[in-house]
């Protein structure tokens, strides 16, 4: 199995790359396994505090690779899923308590597009296009979409590009609320880590009962969420990093937090 994701650390960032340029990042069935993994190790490492997730070449990811996938191969593909003998990456992305940061270097579209709506931040280069292209395939796009896009960009527009599958540019995606920022492709990358950087210097539980709090926003449960946060409030005030954060304040230092 070729390594069509590659995975490197430094400190406590995490960059996950999807490695198949030649195919604008599309997923099969190897890309596929190897991003949940990637993911789901990101998740259980303590080491790991924060996530960059991008692509080589000009695509960020394509979604399914139609040539292997789809077509002829949509029978399969739709038994895998159904057998649950695929594991989405996306089920592991939304598994992940680490804060995950997009790097949106080009095309992000169809499955591609609902990668990086599982990410907490989305940063883009000027090149980056995204689309949910489902529609043009006639298929439907996945839940996530439904749930994520609306509150991100707003029902009209998110009924848009649901329905359309048009391309929507770096700068429209900006304005629409769909990504943070816009930078050039020689300032993506390092943009992108120097925000999961800025944020993994966080303590850690805190970042991570952060994380859990905007996801039970996201899905409406309100009383779930008061619940929440009553506990970790509690929980985080009895924490090592709370002490260190207060005694660091006091001595004019910089904290170190170890996340216990």
């Amino acid at each position: 199995m070729s390594d069509v994701v590659v995975v490197e650390q430094q400190g406590h960032v995490l960059t996950i790359t999807l490695n198949r340029p030649e195919a604008y990042n599309s997923l099969d069935y190897d890309a596929y396994e190897q991003l949940s993994v990637a993911f789901r190790r990101a998740g259980e490492d303590a080491g790991v505090r924060a996530v960059v997730f991008t692509g080589t070449g000009r695509g960020f990811c394509t979604g399914d690779d139609v040539r292997k996938l789809l077509g002829a191969g949509a029978a399969e593909l739709a038994r895998r899923l159904g057998s649950g003998e695929l594991e989405l990456p996306s089920s592991a992305m939304r598994r992940c308590d680490k804060p995950i940061i997009a790097a949106v270097n080009g095309a992000a579209v169809g499955y591609g597009m609902e990668l990086s709506l599982l990410c907490d931040i989305r940063i883009a280069a000027e090149e980056a296009r995204f689309s949910e292209m489902f529609v043009r395939r006639a298929i439907v796009a996945g839940a996530d979409s439904f749930e994520i896009l609306p509150q991100l960009i707003g029902a009209s527009a998110a009924a848009e590009m649901l329905m359309s599958g048009d391309l929507v540019d770096a700068r429209r995606a900006l304005e629409l609320g769909l990504v943070s920022k816009v930078v050039t492709q020689q300032e993506l990358l390092p943009a992108a880590q120097a925000v999961a950087a800025h944020l993994a210097s966080n303590p850690p539980l805190a970042v991570q009962a952060a994380k859990h709090a905007l996801r039970l926003a996201r899905g409406g449960r309100a009383e779930e969420l008061r619940a929440f946060i009553g506990g970790q409030g509690r929980a985080l005030l009895a924490t090592e990093d709370h002490q260190e954060s207060v005694a660091a304040f006091l001595e004019r230092r910089d904290p170190t937090f170890h996340g216990r």
